[in-house]
C-alpha cells in the first residue's frame, strides 16, 4: 500500500509539503504541488479516509432519509443534493423508510452510528423523534422539530392552482389530498380551502358553489379509491394533489368512461415527464424540486461547518404549468 511518505520521496519534498499539496490546505511553493500530484498519480496513492476522518473528526458522509426512491419528488431533489455535497467533498448514504416511523427512527440511529456529518430527512410526520446527535435538515415536509426545513410553498401554489379552476368558471370543485399527518397534505389543503372559501364556496353544499375534500393515501391506488367515491356525483373539476393521486384518478376515470377534460376538468400537483405528453397535457403546480435539494444541502453544509442557521421553515415558490386538462367551462359541458 502506497504511503504518503512514498509520494513525498518520489516528488522530492518533505512529508508536510506533500500533505499540504494533496489536501489543498496551506501554502506549497514553486512547482512542488504539481510534482506531488504527479507522483501520487503514478504511484496510485489514495487518501486513507479512516485516518482523515479521525484527524478531522468528520467522515465526510451525509445521510439522506426518504420514504422511497421511486417518487420523482425525492429522486429529483436527491440528484441535486448529491451534486452539491459531492462538490463540497461529501458522499451520500441513502436510507428509505416507507413512511414508517419505526423504520425512520432506525434509519436515524443507523446514520448516527455510521458517524455521518449530517442528515437530510423527509420526516414521516410530526413524530416524537429523539434529538439527533448530528445536524439535521428536513426536506419537503416539516415535523415541528427544532431543525431547519426546506419545502415547496404548497399553500400559495395550490391556492393559485385552485384559483385557475375558479376563474375558468367551475363551481363544483373537489380536491384529493393525502393523510393530514403530513405537512404537505395540510399545506395543500389549506391553499385549496382558502381559494374556494374566499370565492364563496361552501364545503359539501347542496346548492350553489360547492367544494369537496377526499382524504386518501399518497398512492395511485389511493387516488383511484378517492375517485371512485366521487363517481356517483362527479364534480366539474378535480384537483388530485400529488402526481400519484393524478395517476389513480386518470385510471378510474378511464374505467368509468369519463373523458378528461370534456367530462371532467383536472389540475394536478407535481410535474413528472408524462404530465406534459398525456392527452392534452396536465395543468399542474410544479414544486421547485431541484432548488429545494440545493437549498437543503447548503443549509446542512453551514451546520456541519459550525454555522447556526435559524431552525425555520424555508418555503420556495414553484410554478404553474398551464396545459389542456383545465379549460374554461363552456355551455353544455360539466353541467350539474
Amino acid at each position: 500500500m502506497v504511503k504518503l511518505t512514498d509520494v513525498a520521496r518520489a516528488a522530492g519534498v518533505g512529508y508536510g509539503t506533500a500533505s499540504r499539496a494533496l489536501s489543498g490546505k496551506g501554502p506549497v511553493g514553486g512547482d512542488a504541488r504539481t510534482r506531488v500530484l504527479e507522483a501520487a498519480r503514478e504511484l496510485g496513492y489514495t487518501t486513507d479516509a479512516t485516518a482523515r476522518a479521525l484527524r478531522e473528526r468528520r467522515t465526510r458522509s451525509v445521510g439522506l432519509i426518504v420514504p422511497d426512491m421511486t417518487n420523482e419528488f425525492y429522486t429529483a431533489s436527491a440528484e441535486v443534493l448529491q451534486e452539491v455535497l459531492r462538490a463540497a467533498g461529501h458522499h451520500l448514504l441513502v436510507a428509505t423508510t416507507g413512511n414508517d416511523p419505526g423504520r425512520e427512527q432506525e434509519a436515524l440511529q443507523e446514520m448516527a452510528a455510521r458517524r455521518v456529518d449530517g442528515v437530510v430527512h423527509v420526516p414521516s410526520g410530526a413524530t416524537a423523534t429523539q434529538p439527533s446527535p448530528v445536524p439535521v435538515v428536513e426536506l419537503n415536509r416539516y415535523s415541528g422539530r427544532n431543525v431547519p426545513a426546506v419545502v415547496s410553498d404548497d399553500f400559495n401554489g395550490v391556492k393559485e392552482l385552485t384559483q385557475l379552476a375558479i376563474d375558468a368558471g367551475y363551481t363544483d370543485i373537489a380536491a384529493i389530498v393525502g393523510p393530514d399527518i403530513y405537512s404537505t397534505s395540510r399545506d395543500r389543503l389549506a391553499g385549496f380551502k382558502t381559494a374556494t372559501q374566499e370565492a364563496g364556496f361552501d364545503e359539501n353544499a347542496a346548492t350553489g358553489k360547492r367544494l369537496r375534500v377526499v382524504f386518501t393515501e399518497f398512492t395511485a391506488e389511493g387516488g383511484a379509491r378517492a375517485m371512485r367515491t366521487l363517481l356517483a356525483d362527479p364534480p366539474q373539476a378535480i384537483l388530485p394533489l400529488s402526481s400519484r393521486l393524478v395517476m389513480g384518478v386518470l385510471r378510474t376515470a378511464r374505467e368509468a368512461g369519463i373523458s378528461i377534460p370534456n367530462d371532467l376538468a383536472l389540475a394536478g400537483y407535481g410535474d413528472p415527464d408524462w404530465f406534459e405528453i398525456w392527452g392534452p397535457g396536465i395543468t399542474t403546480f410544479a414544486p421547485p424540486l431541484a432548488e429545494m435539494g440545493a437549498r437543503a444541502a447548503g443549509i446542512l453544509l453551514d451546520l456541519i461547518n459550525g454555522d447556526h442557521p435559524e431552525p425555520a421553515v424555508t418555503r420556495i415558490k414553484g410554478q404553474l404549468r398551464l396545459r389542456g386538462t383545465l379549460n374554461p367551462l363552456t355551455p353544455g359541458n360539466h353541467s350539474d
